[in-house]
């Protein structure tokens, strides 16, 4: 169990009506997994993601297996596997992958973009046997620095698409990893967007493949970017409060460095930024949230 120095019974002043909002709260308190992706794919993200398993607000994250980073970020979390829980961020659309899979690749030996990724494994030219070895190649990696594994998530979520699902369902019982991310909001009505749906309708088909294998995954995911552009000032989250189960927080933090050498869709110092602040400090204590890893799923 990680240490939790930010639970539901911390006692916080506020100018913003605190008070009167933990009234309205859930009685009980939330198992709430802060999970922060991309660790080593970049030293600057993996500094960020170090900042705030220190700080004592990240309590959980998973290890790219082939990027530029990776030999630190096993360094690094040899020194914290106490402070949070250790995944593997499965890769297959960035970098050069760990095994000579050629479904996998383009012409460069590089691993196909997302999109590419994507109609590759529609159209069934992802070989599973190949997807299996890449997953297993990665899963290796990182067991044999001497970090003890807590569950396996995918980069950009891919490994909710059919093949890659099944075979992530196939090699994590041989590695005795019993967790797993299913990327899903839990209520269609919160969908916006046709991606999201699909993404939605992708989880829901993993789940199954999963559950067969008995695989274990927190009840839901929210996305920290969306809590951040939805609450302005700290209040009680209905996207937070899950009764059934752990809720993961999922993060992409990292330090301002981050944002200017790998510029992309998150916002990576101001979600550190954010987590660091009294206001997360807030949300956690109005929402009665009880900080977690995903050895608690």
């Amino acid at each position: 169990m990680i240490p939790q120095p930010l639970t539901g019974t911390a006692r916080v002043e506020s100018k913003t009506g605190v008070g009167a909002l933990r009234t309205r709260a859930c009685g009980s308190e939330l198992p709430l997994i802060v999970h922060a992706d991309d660790f080593g794919e970049t030293l600057e993200i993996t500094r960020g993601i170090c900042r705030g398993i220190e700080a004592g607000v990240i309590t959980s994250t998973s290890v790219m297996a082939n990027m530029a980073a990776t030999h630190e970020a096993l360094e690094r979390a040899a020194t914290l596997g106490d402070r949070a829980s250790f995944g593997v961020h499965l890769n297959l659309c960035e970098g050069k992958p760990l095994c000579a899979g050629r479904s996998l690749v383009d012409g460069d030996g590089r691993f196909h973009g997302k999109r590419a990724l994507f109609v590759a494994c529609l159209t069934g030219r992802l070989r599973l046997a190949e997807v299996e070895a890449e997953i297993a190649a990665q899963i290796a990696r990182v067991r044999d620095s001497g970090l003890r594994i807590s569950h396996l998530d995918g980069h950009k979520h891919l490994h909710q698409l059919p093949v890659v699902s099944a075979a992530v369902a196939n090699v994590l019982p041989r590695f005795g990893i019993e967790r797993v991310r299913i990327t899903r909001l839990g209520r269609l009505t919160h969908v916006r967007k046709a991606t999201t749906l699909m993404r939605e309708l992708l989880a829901l088909k993993a789940s199954r493949k999963f559950g067969r294998a008995r695989l274990r995954s927190p009840v839901r995911t929210v996305d920290l970017q969306a809590l951040i552009a939805e609450y302005g000032e700290p209040a009680v989250s209905a996207s937070l409060v899950d009764p059934s189960g752990p809720v993961e927080l999922c993060c992409h933090p990292g330090t301002a460095a981050a944002d200017l050498q790998k510029p992309g869709s998150h916002a990576r110092r101001v979600e550190l930024e954010f987590l660091l602040s009294p206001r997360f400090r807030e949300l956690l204590v109005i929402n009665r949230a009880r900080l977690v890893s995903y050895w608690d799923v």
